[in-house]
């Protein structure tokens, strides 16, 4: 459902402000990150899955683990978000040893299907990028738990 909902959202591939104070780094596929996280979202980590040129610049197509989302009640995975270096520069801390965590994680179909879309790219920091699906999950909750109370009335 995260996955659609990412795919299609024109909230999340709308372009964010990118942070002032970026600091540049040198990102290869494969590379696992701690990133400076919202609060409840400790301990969550990035990894670039695969970096690709779109109109001169780099995407770093990134999945993120150990994230967690208001009414989802286990730790959410965000299996491709496509990001500029900006969003990288903006939020990566420190460089960590690959882990299991990601694996079984394949993106090939997310990009294939981000080609088809002509998908956007995110800007900003991923804590932004993680409230904003905060905010999309919490808009497709709502007339489920609307119908639900109103059944129960």
């Amino acid at each position: 459902m995260i996955k659609r909902l990412l795919a299609l959202s024109p909230l999340l591939l709308a372009i964010l402000p990118a942070a002032a104070e970026a600091r540049p780094q040198d990102y290869a596929e494969g590379q696992v990150w701690q990133y400076a996280t919202r609060a409840q979202d400790a301990g969550s980590l990035v990894k670039i899955q695969r970096i690709e040129m779109k109109d001169g610049r780099p995407v770093y197509h990134v999945s993120v683990v150990g994230a967690h989302f208001a009414g989802v009640p286990e730790e959410g995975v965000l299996e491709h978000l496509p990001v500029s270096e900006e969003t990288l520069d903006a939020s990566v801390i420190r460089q960590v040893p690959a882990t299991p965590a990601f694996a079984g994680i394949a993106i090939d179909a997310d990009i294939a299907e981000w080609h088809a879309q002509n998908g956007g790219v995110l800007s900003g920091s991923l804590a932004q990028v993680l409230n904003n699906v905060d905010v999309m999950l919490s808009a497709q909750a709502e007339p489920v738990l609307r119908s639900a109370s109103t059944v129960n009335s």
